[in-house]
């Protein structure tokens, strides 16, 4: 659950830290007192968006840090083990910097992290239902993720399967397609890859092929120079470079001889006498490998051209078709294997065919499979829907899952005929709603107001959350359109879901109010010519009056007050 909350420099707010509890905790104060601030800097730590315009003004940068402690086996855990980050004893915090300037920094328990990381660890710690979230409800491809996401694990291996079949399907319509184009254009593309292969063919390339040509043309350029300079060298080596001259070797040969005449006399020469052997081998061994390589020397001019000729065409190849050699024979084998396919194209496009039905033959029955499952698990949605809206004085609603199959030529075959098909399978789902005997079931949209809106996605966060391992959930003011014993009974339902998860939730009504494990009042106050936020944990005697404000407005009286500790006397009797 979320135990601390630390905002500095966010909004108006200039440093707030809050502490909550498990159960249900509430916020309350006046319209524009920060209530929603709260919210908003729990969600960009989170790694929701935030701008520049949320740095309080002056400032250079808002920060934020929010503390958890989870329990053994939260998915949030894993995950940070695999990012090499530790939690001990299952504390997890997070912060994050929002700079004037626009730049966030992140970090997960000291270590640095990206806002990508932030909002896939938060996807396991907290739901944040906003003041506009429920109107999700009134779109209909929402109501689909909704139902799957209250089935079981069965369902969701039958959506994940119908997904990969369905990729791979789409991936084969997608290659058929690319197989009909005209045949013109299919004429002039085998012209030109016929040509583009045969003439990367013809060149006959090597990989490196490009390096050794332009080190025997520097080598063949320069043949004169090379010629001279080992003659010379091999001269002072091993011949008399002139009259009375004589070369290395002879002098080595007789610093040797001298050396060998004295040897006797001192041993410590030895060594020395060794190394001039040793050198006098290595200076004839150069010389001979220097005169070997003298007369391999050749200037030749024919072979220079094709070299010039050679890398010419070789840079022509590579203006064309790459920047290397190797790039040149790669861009060659892919031309050769669509010049294979294009040639082909009547085998290709058969190899395709069969595909393409054995993937319907594997995609209609998975997708017929997972809408059965879903066809069960809306039952018990329906069920447990109307349940919690009964609970929320909707006594006589009548509230249905619809199903539609949507017959189409392109789409897969199930028993016979064709449908319509997504990655998320057949069906074509949305929630029907009577509040009223009598009444014919209708779309959402069409019939509910603000208020059983709300009620309606309260219900479907209580059937939701029962399977889910989310600790904390969040509503910014989901008490809309409602008040009197409606607002009881939802305030009744979100102090049940307070008993399994830690909940937040902003609200204008005593009645909700009342029902709280934790009571926090949200006031607005000027410091020095500046707005600040401050946070008020509320003890008994402070709750009775802020739920007298609430109840009377600007003026609290006695039997504001009265009313105030009936509220709460009551929320102890129902305890």
């Amino acid at each position: 659950m979320l135990t601390e909350l630390h905002i500095q420099n966010f909004a108006i707010i200039d440093d707030l830290t809050v502490h909550f509890e498990p159960g249900l905790n509430v916020l309350t104060g006046e319209t524009g007192a920060g209530k929603s601030i709260v919210i908003d800097a729990i969600g960009a730590v989170l790694g929701l968006r935030v701008g520049v315009e949320d740095v309080r003004a002056g400032a250079e940068a808002a920060t934020i840090e929010a503390t958890f402690e989870l329990g053994p086996g939260n998915p949030a855990l894993r995950l940070l083990e695999e990012w090499g980050i530790p939690a001990e004893e299952g504390v997890v915090l997070i912060s994050r910097d929002i700079a004037a300037s626009g730049r966030s920094r992140c970090r997960i328990n000291g270590r640095t992290a990206t806002v990508t990381m932030l909002r896939e660890v938060g996807e396991y710690l907290v739901d944040i239902h906003g003041q506009h979230e429920h109107q999700s409800l009134l779109k209909i491809p929402q109501h689909l993720t909704l139902l799957d996401a209250s089935g079981p694990t069965a369902l969701q291996k039958a959506r994940k399967r119908v997904s990969s079949l369905y990729l791979q399907w789409q991936e084969r319509q997608r290659q058929l397609a690319a197989l009909q184009v005209d045949e013109r254009e299919k004429a002039r593309r085998i012209d030109l890859l016929i040509y583009q292969v045969e003439e990367i063919k013809a060149a006959q390339l090597r990989p490196g092929e490009e390096e050794e040509l332009r080190k025997e043309r520097t080598r063949l350029a320069n043949v004169e120079r090379l010629l001279e300079a080992t003659t010379k060298a091999y001269a002072l080596l091993y011949e008399v470079p002139e009259a009375g001259g004589r070369s290395a070797l002879d002098l080595a040969a007789e610093a040797q001889t001298e050396l060998e005449d004295i040897v006797r006399f001192d041993a410590r020469l030895a060594p020395l006498r060794e190394s001039l052997e040793t050198a006098l081998s290595a200076l004839q061994e150069a010389a001979y490998e220097l005169r070997a390589y003298r007369d391999g020397l050749e200037f030749n001019p024919y072979r220079l051209e094709e070299i010039e000729q050679r890398l010419a065409l070789i840079e022509s190849l590579k203006r064309k078709y790459g920047a290397t050699i190797e790039e040149v024979l790669a861009y060659g084998e892919q031309a050769q294997r669509e010049l294979d396919e294009l040639t082909h194209r009547e085998e290709r496009g058969e190899e395709l065919e069969q595909e393409i039905a054995e993937l319907e033959g594997k995609l209609g029955p998975a997708a017929a499979e997972l809408s059965q499952l879903r066809r069960k698990a809306a039952q018990k949605l329906e069920r447990e829907v109307v349940r919690h809206l009964q609970d929320l004085r909707m006594e006589r609603v009548s509230f249905q899952v619809s199903f539609e199959w949507v017959p189409n030529a392109e789409g897969v075959p199930v028993a016979g005929e064709r449908y319509a098909l997504t990655g998320e399978g057949l069906d074509r789902v949305e929630f029907l709603l009577s509040p009223n005997p009598g009444e014919p079931l209708r779309p959402l949209a069409k019939i509910a107001s603000g208020g059983e809106i709300s009620r309606i996605m309260l219900a479907l966060k209580s059937v939701l959350m029962a399977a889910d391992r989310l600790p904390t959930l969040i509503f910014d003011e989901i008490d809309v359109g409602i008040g009197g014993a409606t607002a009881r009974a939802v305030g009744q339902k979100l102090a049940a879901l307070g008993q399994d998860k830690q909940v937040i939730c902003v609200t204008h009504l005593p009645q909700i109010a009342s029902l709280a494990h934790a009571h926090f009042r949200i006031q607005k106050g000027t410091r020095r010519g500046r707005a600040y936020v401050e946070v008020t944990p509320l003890d008994e005697e402070q709750r009775i009056w802020e739920l007298g404000r609430m109840l009377g407005g600007e003026e609290v009286t006695p039997t504001t007050l009265q009313h105030a500790r009936e509220l709460l006397q009551a929320r102890a009797k129902s305890s």
